[in-house]
């Protein structure tokens, strides 16, 4: 047994081992790339040299100096454990980068509900039964109505054109089944009052969206532009939901510029890329399109191609802000209703909020940007806040701090975030940040428009117009506002330095922004 722990201890086979966890280390960490050269070669050189240098100095032949050799020998095992540990954080690192990356298949549940005390408990018992749907969602009707037909044959569907009427038909027993997104099922207790608990669900069918490809650029040397969608719906991130949260990036790697455009999800717009569907309607809902729809009606909006999308699940997104160990954001003070201090209190978790610098952890920071019912001016300044949190995670993420919370950033955003940007693309960034590590200037701006314009059509299915008896509120856009974003937009992909300034951001009327701008000479 002695034999065996002298074999076990002895420095000829501490350094073997201490070897091979480096040379796993540096084939993970060259793979992954995330390291600059100049830093990634020292280091190597010094974790060899480490590993022969504590081998030299545990030996002592005429055993004079037991505890010199034996804390050699412990050197050498903590070396090699921190090398094993550091490897399996490289791994762990390639592995998110790898599934969050290229993009994936968006999906869209399509659930067949009927009441809960009726006698139908499979799909098979709906056979010659009468289904209702809202006509508004015609294309994904007309997709799950073909897949329900593989099942039991034709089947007969009754188009509502509000979903009012069709929760009043299932109550009343004129539909045997109502075919619905599973997305709006929480809705429709607003309509009827506990309607989930009143269904069931007897069957799911699920319609998947293709792959978004990417119009790629050579990321850390010309400027691109990113679509970003926060959804605000648990679940896989690839589950589709309504786009709370719209926004636009343009990225200039070079000056270090990024400018945030954000776009009212109920601005009311021409929506592309959803098959037979024309006319206008809210932005937010482009998205029964997939992301792609929306991406190419921002598009047409906007006048610019988008390169990418990055697509986030806000709620557990949130969990980021706790891995960067908190978040600062400096709070304007609000027209607050029943206040004139600006101090609110969120809806959710009942936070008081003050005006000024706060530090905010996960929860706080998700209670600050989904609350709008305290502000006179409700969802405009929801969305504010949710760019000033994105705007203080971009310039957190960007500073020195990220190397050390780095495996935690990764694990938070493991299951919340999606984009169609390479895991080439993401590692070169992480390594030009690294190598660098330049302060990014982060801009700005929000469109604006008139958020009190109703309306009582909405988007055209084929030759079926949506109707809402009740109307809708929808943002008209300010056309001012949008030119104005079109115009801070090139100039950062020209390698301008924009300012967008607090007037111009945050005031109702675009007609007398103003803005600071500078020609880069050193970019061409």
């Amino acid at each position: 047994m002695k034999k065996l722990i002298k074999v076990l201890l002895s420095r000829r086979l501490l350094l073997i081992i201490t070897l091979i966890a480096a040379m796993v280390f540096t084939a993970v960490a060259f793979e992954l790339s995330i390291l600059p050269l100049k830093y990634f070669i020292p280091l190597i050189v010094i974790i060899f040299l480490l590993a022969f240098l504590f081998y030299r100095l545990a030996r002592d032949k005429n055993d004079r100096h037991p505890i010199k050799v034996a804390l050699m020998k412990l050197l050498n095992v903590l070396l090699a454990i921190v090398l094993i540990i550091a490897s399996l954080s490289l791994m762990k690192g390639s592995n998110f980068i790898s599934s969050i990356t290229g993009g994936n298949e968006e999906v869209i549940e399509m659930n067949v509900v009927v009441l809960k005390d009726s006698a139908y408990n499979s799909i098979d018992d709906l056979k010659e039964q009468p289904f209702g749907a809202h006509q508004g969602d015609a294309v994904n009707i007309n997709k799950t109505e073909t897949m329900i037909e593989d099942d039991i044959g034709e089947i007969v569907v009754t188009n509502y054109s509000t979903n009012n009427e069709l929760v009043a038909a299932l109550m009343d027993h004129e539909m045997s089944a109502i075919i619905v997104k599973k997305v709006d099922l929480e809705s429709f207790d607003s309509i009827e009052d506990k309607f989930n608990e009143k269904i069931r669900i007897i069957q799911k069918y699920e319609i998947k969206l293709p792959k978004v490809a990417a119009n790629s650029a050579k990321v850390t040397q010309e400027p691109f532009v990113v679509f970003i969608s926060g959804r605000d719906k648990e679940g896989p991130i690839n589950t589709f939901s309504l786009s709370d949260v719209n926004m636009i990036a343009a990225i200039h790697p070079q000056t270090k510029q990024v400018l945030l455009v954000s776009i009212p999800r109920d601005y009311y717009v021409d929506i592309k890329g959803i098959e037979g569907v024309g006319g206008q309607d809210k932005l937010t809902h482009s998205a029964k399109g997939g992301i792609d729809a929306t991406i190419q009606t921002v598009e047409n909006l906007i006048g610019v191609d988008m390169n990418y999308y990055a697509k986030f699940n806000f709620t557990s997104f949130m969990n980021v802000i706790d891995a960067l160990g908190g978040i600062e954001v400096t709070v304007p003070k609000y027209d607050v209703i029943g206040r004139d201090d600006g101090v609110f209190t969120t809806r959710l978790d009942k936070y008081t909020i003050k005006p000024g610098k706060q530090t905010f952890d996960a929860k706080h920071a998700l209670s600050f940007v989904r609350e709008r019912y305290a502000f006179v001016d409700g969802d405009e300044v929801r969305g504010k806040n949710q760019m000033l949190m994105l705007k203080a995670i971009i310039k957190k993420c960007c500073s020195p701090s990220i190397i050390t919370n780095m495996d935690s950033v990764f694990e938070s955003l493991s299951d919340s975030f999606e984009t169609n940007l390479s895991a080439d693309d993401i590692k070169s960034l992480i390594n030009m940040q690294i190598d660098d590590m330049a302060p990014w200037d982060v801009q700005s701006y929000r469109l604006t428009g008139d958020a009190s314009q109703r309306v009582f059509e909405l988007a055209t299915v084929g030759d079926v117009t949506s109707v809402n008896a009740n109307g809708v509120y929808v943002t008209q856009p300010d056309e001012q506002s949008v030119a104005q974003a079109r115009e801070y937009i090139q100039q950062v992909m020209n390698g301008e330095i924009v300012k967008v300034t607090e007037e111009s951001s945050d005031s109702d009327s675009t007609q007398n922004n103003t803005t600071s701008t500078e020609k880069n000479t050193t970019i061409e």
